[in-house]
């Protein structure tokens, strides 16, 4: 038997995974932890050469894990010469010293780009996602079909067990998701197979696929920019074909917006993140549409920050009333793409649960020491690293730029939420502390160019 066996059963069976929490979890974690390094430094490179660089045999205790995590920014810490010069065996000879899947046989030639490249190894069955990319470098991580397919399952549990009207009503409410048909990002196809079982028809508000060679392609041009370097040919052709994207964008989001105000009288789920769901609302109010445009038993289900776009203090406040909802109506939750389920916030407990497959760890800001209580009780303030025991193709554990508040041990009415919960999140690039340094993050890389000779 694995020590992995309770968290897949936990994910795939029929009850709350938030409320309903076996005996002894933290040991179960930990010797679920320890399988998956002893399995995991033998796959992945850069794991057994930081393992062996810090004198970690076993993860006998939270503590071993600290030094085993992985910074963010290491996803992206490919030389972008790769992709600017189309050397895609290299780039593809970095992502193996990331991944547990073996990637050098996968055929490469005829690739012109870096969708490209993603589509060949999907292909064989690496499913590679990125991130945004706004500074116009994006992160890669390899996932398998398991990671696919339990990320589906943990958007499931989160509409079933974070919200009663959407558990009331699974199969049944018309879905309005602001996402596009398919892309780069990870959350695409597992949100677009969750919400076949979760509602009824889907309506998307985007008609084109997120590519990861535009998204650079527009990151880098804002960097360009920014630093001067930029040619004014290039500016204005930038420019000309922003303003071509406000425009089929903004077609975009008014038919949306015509199709879901046509269901005003029927309870609708509608799925974006607090940006999107901010967006629909100016638009509306450009065109004069007043607010309560759904059905009072509306849910929308929403997460993230406002992603840099523009908004007053109490958007969120006003985002209710424009869908004629009650408060209790939305659907907050705390994760991210490198993980896998996010964790559904509470009003009653004032908190974001966290998946029980996920191991929390709070860090000081260098991420080098860990806070945790050891006794498991107490409130922490710190930087927030977790390590996904369900992550199949990649290291689960991962230092992430946010500061958090967790409480381990809460009291009083919790919503039946079982576990520590997270109290409070924030970016720490867009606090008072300034800069998001790990120290950690400067090694990493440089074992990452000592692999690939670089």
């Amino acid at each position: 038997m694995s020590a992995l066996d309770p968290f897949y059963a936990m994910l795939r069976g029929e009850s709350d995974p938030f409320r309903h929490h076996p005996e002894h979890l933290r040991e179960l974690q930990l010797a679920a932890m320890k399988e998956r390094f002893a399995e995991r430094r033998e796959q992945i490179r850069l794991l057994r050469r930081r393992a062996d660089d810090v004198g970690v045999a076993e993860v006998a205790r939270h503590e071993d894990m600290v030094p085993l995590l992985f910074a963010h920014q290491i996803y992206k810490s490919y030389p972008e010469s790769f992709i600017d010069n189309g050397r895609w065996k290299h780039l593809s000879a970095w992502l193996q010293t990331l991944s547990s899947k073996r990637v050098a046989e996968v055929d490469l030639d005829g690739v012109d780009n870096v969708d490209a490249w993603m589509d060949r190894l999907r292909v064989a069955g690496h499913h590679v996602f990125s991130s945004s990319g706004t500074s116009g470098k994006c992160s890669f991580i390899s996932q398998t079909q398991a990671d696919q397919d339990h990320v589906t399952e943990s958007c499931v549990k989160l509409g079933v067990y974070g919200n009663a009207m959407i558990r009331r009503d699974v199969g049944e409410r018309p879905v309005f998701l602001m996402m596009p048909p398919g892309g780069a990002h990870r959350h695409i196809e597992p949100v677009l197979s969750a919400a076949q079982r979760l509602g009824a028809q889907t309506t998307l508000m985007f008609d084109e696929p997120v590519l990861a060679s535009a998204t650079i392609s527009m990151g880098r041009m804002r960097r360009a920019i920014a630093d001067g370097s930029a040619k004014p040919s290039e500016v204005a052709a930038f420019q000309e074909q922003a303003v071509a994207r406000q425009r089929h964008t903004g077609k975009m989001i008014d038919r949306f917006l015509d199709k879901l105000t046509a269901q005003r009288e029927v309870p609708v789920l509608v799925q974006g993140n607090w940006s999107l769901h901010w967006t629909l609302v100016e638009r509306a109010r450009q065109r004069g549409i007043a607010d309560g445009i759904c059905h009072p038993d509306t849910v929308i289900t929403t997460g993230g920050g406002l992603k840099g776009t523009s908004a007053p203090a109490d958007y969120r406040e006003q985002i209710v009333r424009f869908y004629g909802i009650r408060p209790e109506n939305v659907q907050n939750s705390y994760g991210m793409s490198e993980m896998i389920g996010t964790g559904p916030w509470s009003e009653v407990a004032q908190g974001y649960a966290i998946c029980p497959w996920i191991v929390p760890f709070v860090l000081d800001k260098a991420g080098e020491q860990l806070l945790n209580p050891s006794d498991g009780v107490g409130v922490v303030e710190g930087r927030f690293a977790f390590f996904d025991l369900l992550a199949e193709g990649y290291w689960g554990g991962f230092i992430t730029g946010d500061k958090v508040v967790v409480d381990f041990s809460p009291a009083g009415d919790t919503d039946g939420l079982q576990g520590p919960l997270i109290r409070q999140v924030g970016r720490y690039a867009d606090l008072e502390e300034g800069e998001d340094k790990l120290s950690c993050a400067g090694t990493m890389e440089s074992y990452v160019r000592g692999m690939i000779n670089v």
